[in-house]
């Protein structure tokens, strides 16, 4: 087998369920990683020949990306249809893969928990109503000292002639 026949075939199979520029990216790897190799004074054969299967190699990268996508919360299963995580632990259907062009949902859905996005408001707004309180409260009780330095002001420019 050829580095073009390999890189052909590792493409054929990762276009399936990888999104192009994630394709790109792997082919650009295993391209440079052959031609080092030859550089090293290796034929092309013993390199093809060292790495094995395209297609084990396909398999093993998207196994993996399977592993991260299921780390993230959310699995994309054999026939491209992803199922996202719920609170309860549970996956429901979200949407596919499809090739190419990556990803297209058929519904667009934000999965939050409404009592943890409650909570953080409340939680933002009790400190900022206390955090206004207090400076307000301390505004109120320096009033009196503020109104009579500005009295004082007035009348000692009124005085003085300074306007």
């Amino acid at each position: 087998m050829s580095k073009q026949e390999f890189l052909d075939e590792l493409r054929r199979m990762l276009n399936r369920e990888l999104e192009a520029d994630e394709v790109a990216d792997h082919i650009r790897y295993y391209s440079e990683y052959i031609e080092n190799a030859m550089r090293q004074g290796k034929t092309e054969e013993q390199v093809i020949s060292e790495l094995g299967d395209p297609r084990m190699i396909a398999r093993t990268i998207l196994d993996v990306d399977q592993q991260r996508e299921e780390q993230a919360g959310y699995i994309r299963r054999e026939d491209n249809t992803v199922y996202t995580e719920s609170e309860d632990g549970t996956y429901h259907e979200d949407g596919e893969y499809g090739n190419p062009g990556g990803f297209h949902s058929r519904h667009f859905s934000v999965q939050t928990s409404g009592f943890k996005v409650w909570l953080v408001i409340i939680l933002i707004l009790v400190v900022l109503i206390a955090v206004l309180g207090t400076v307000f409260t301390i505004l109120w009780r320096l009033l009196p000292f503020l109104l009579i330095a500005a009295g004082a002001v007035w009348i000692y420019r009124f005085l003085t002639g300074k306007r």
